[in-house]
Order: C-alpha cells, then sequence, then structure tokens
C-alpha cells in the first residue's frame, strides 16, 4: 500500500494545526488577556487559581519554575489581584488565593474566553458543524458536549 498519498494530508493538516491554529490561538488568548491588563503569563495564572493553591502546585501544572509563579504572584499581589495565606494545614506553607477583585478578573477573563474566536466566522455554520464533527473524532470526544 502507498503511504505517501495518505501521509501528504495529515502532514499538511499537522503543519496547519501546529504552526497556523496554535499560533491563532495563542494570539487570541494574548489579546483577550492583554486586555484585562494582563499578560499571558498573569492570565493563565489568574485562571489557574479556581481555589487557594500552594505555589508550587501551580508551577507543576502550568510548566512554569517555581520563581517564576513568584516573580508573577508579586505583580498581581501589588495589583491585589492575589494574596498568600497560611496554609491552615501547614503554616510553613503559603497558598495563592484570588482576592475578590481577582475573582471578578478571572470571571470577566472566562466571560470573554468562552467566546469563540472571530476566525471561525470564516466558515459556515454548515462548515463548523463538520469542523467540530472531525476534530471530535480526532479527539474522541462527543461532538453534543463540546
Amino acid at each position: 500500500m502507498d503511504t505517501t498519498v495518505e501521509r501528504e494530508p495529515a502532514l499538511q493538516l499537522w503543519r496547519l494545526l501546529r504552526d497556523r491554529a496554535l499560533a491563532s490561538l495563542k494570539d487570541d488568548f494574548t489579546a483577550r488577556v492583554a486586555g484585562c491588563g494582563l499578560s499571558l503569563p498573569q492570565g493563565k495564572l489568574i485562571l489557574e487559581l479556581g481555589r487557594p493553591e500552594s505555589q508550587r502546585d501551580v508551577a507543576r501544572r502550568l510548566h512554569y519554575d517555581p520563581s517564576n509563579i513568584t516573580s508573577l504572584a508579586d505583580s498581581l499581589e501589588e495589583r491585589g489581584l492575589i494574596e498568600r495565606r497560611a496554609d491552615a494545614a501547614d503554616r510553613r506553607f503559603r497558598l495563592l488565593a484570588l482576592t475578590p477583585a481577582g475573582e471578578q478578573l478571572r470571571a470577566s477573563l472566562e466571560n470573554l474566553l468562552a467566546q469563540p474566536p472571530a476566525f471561525l466566522q470564516r466558515l459556515t455554520q454548515d462548515e463548523q458543524q463538520q469542523l467540530l464533527l472531525l476534530l471530535s473524532k480526532i479527539f474522541d470526544t462527543d461532538p453534543q458536549r463540546a
């Protein structure tokens, strides 16, 4: 069986997803976060803090060095968006937690991010449905839940 015919569309699709789609999504996310007055890493940290957590745990989940989390936390704490709290289970550790202003900003950011990016408007509703079905198949998800 000649696999070059089957492989070529897969390579083209991969390049498109890797080089264009991911960049477009990152640019869109960055612009939305910037609209809230945050850098990309600050936005990620705000979104990640649904509940108080240790800097170490947040760093691990975001794939950041803990020292980067410290710097981000310092800048967000200065703006009154997060605070450091003693861990009730072990007072030697400090937890990062959103302040009421941080929680409000997080909710606003989540609302902004819930809106589909403008580039999807280039597709008709039928094309969007086709893309949804194909991506659901690739990622093994139920398109009704997407």
